[in-house]
């Protein structure tokens, strides 16, 4: 499951992952969120992601849906990873990873976001 909210006080985009995700939710997911980016200019707020356990039907789903939120043009991007476990875990090319972690903050804690 993917869910988002925008919080307009904080100026923040929150994203959470968890459960299995469906090619089908993936792409309901990615609707929704060009809806949101006719309203909204990205470019105002920050993205918070939040994983949790996930798993899904397809990982073309996951780098398309990341690659969306990198082109989307985000104040900044912050991935909590409470577990340190998220990076070991995807399998990027080390072109990706190097762009991944250069347009991305990992921070263990919401907390430590600023």
């Amino acid at each position: 499951m993917i869910l988002s909210r925008i919080s307009e006080g904080e100026k923040r985009v929150y994203v959470d992952v968890s459960g299995y995700i469906t090619k089908k939710d993936a792409k309901e997911f990615l609707n929704k969120y060009k809806d949101i980016g006719k309203k909204v200019k990205f470019s105002q707020y920050d993205l918070v992601v939040t994983p949790g356990v996930f798993q899904c039907e397809d990982n073309g789903d996951i780098r398309t849906t990341c690659m969306t939120f990198l082109k989307s043009g985000y104040k900044n991007i912050y991935l909590v990873d409470e577990q340190n476990t998220l990076m070991k875990t995807l399998s990027l090319k080390p072109m990706e990873k190097k762009l991944f972690l250069k347009s991305v903050k990992i921070v263990p804690d919401k907390t430590l976001i600023k």
